[in-house]
């Protein structure tokens, strides 16, 4: 009953509330949740995996606003294009050479669009990763620690603490392990590829307004960039300085060719996307293997240990 009573005194203070106070506190109360919420956009941003998504789906909005801008001759400064991965940085060199140079660039803003809408695809990917690999871990961890509660409640069986400090230390330091591990290695798989997509849209489009094949090279950087020391994109630096070697004999336009190449780099990193999905996984088994089940069986030794010692 007295449960019963303090529901009902509770909902009546909620009701006489809802009608005492005066407007204006409910008006504040929203703007403070509406300023708080923004705040945790603005942060949410900045995360290493949850924020791509929200830069990426911000830079595919600005570049559809983009093409209408460029129809209208309305200039894009550098400080307008939102931040997500090389993009920005590349699209940053493209409208500043098509504002100097007026190198063409409407043609490549719809494969740039494909590509981050592909790119959006695989960030959520990646993110289901990592939830199912937080859940994963939040799982095992409280399977454990209830096992270790009601055996402690049921048979009261002395643990040393170190034991426990130590179950607990290896589940964090895997946890942590884990999302350290994915950026670093997320960072290292993409970056030659990232890199070599720019020096290649780069050399197209400055070819394009009759720059010397040397001033080419050297704005660019594409000889001494990603594409020619990255080890894994060795047959799509072959093709690049096969067609430069021509270029030099012949004079004649790579254009066809250098988009071929273009092509097969977007196709090469698509499976990129499909091969770090499988280590991401695999990671997540190994931080599972080597930090959560060890700290669960640390605990049952401790408890066969109390057993034998009987």
């Amino acid at each position: 009953m007295n449960t019963l009573y303090f529901s009902a005194f509770s909902y009546g203070l909620i009701v006489f509330a809802y009608f005492r106070l005066p407007d204006s506190f409910w008006e504040k109360t929203l703007n403070y949740a509406h300023e708080y919420s923004e705040k945790v956009k603005v942060q949410k941003e900045k995360w290493p995996v949850v924020g791509e998504l929200n830069r990426g789906e911000k830079l595919l909005l600005f570049l559809q606003e983009a093409e209408s801008r460029i129809a209208l001759g309305i200039k894009i400064l550098p400080d307008q294009i939102p931040g997500f991965k090389f993009y920005t940085a590349l699209l940053e060199q493209l409208f500043e050479n098509y504002r100097r140079m007026g190198t063409p660039i409407k043609k490549i803003l719809p494969d740039l669009r494909r590509a981050i809408a592909s790119d959006i695809k695989f960030e959520k990917r990646i993110q289901g990763e990592m939830i199912g690999a937080v859940l994963q871990f939040l799982v095992i961890g409280m399977t454990t620690w209830s096992f270790v509660f009601l055996s402690a409640m049921l048979v009261d069986i002395p643990v040393s603490k170190v034991i426990l400090f130590f179950m607990l230390l290896l589940q964090l330091s895997g946890a942590s392990l884990f999302f350290t591990l994915l950026l670093r290695l997320k960072r290292r798989t993409f970056r030659d590829p990232s890199g070599a997509l720019t020096e290649l849209y780069l050399f197209t489009t400055l070819m394009s307004v009759g720059l010397s094949l040397n001033d080419v090279l050297k704005r660019s950087s594409i000889l001494e960039g990603s594409l020619m020391n990255s080890p894994k994109l060795n047959s799509f630096a072959v093709r690049t300085k096969s067609l430069i070697g021509r270029m030099k004999e012949t004079g004649l336009s790579p254009k066809e060719e250098a988009q071929e190449i273009l092509d097969g780099l977007w196709h090469f990193q698509g499976e990129i996307f499909e091969k770090f999905t499988k280590k991401v996984q695999l990671l997540k088994f190994c931080i599972l293997a080597f930090f959560f089940l060890p700290a669960y069986f640390l605990y049952l030794v401790s408890i066969f240990q109390f057993f034998m010692e009987q």
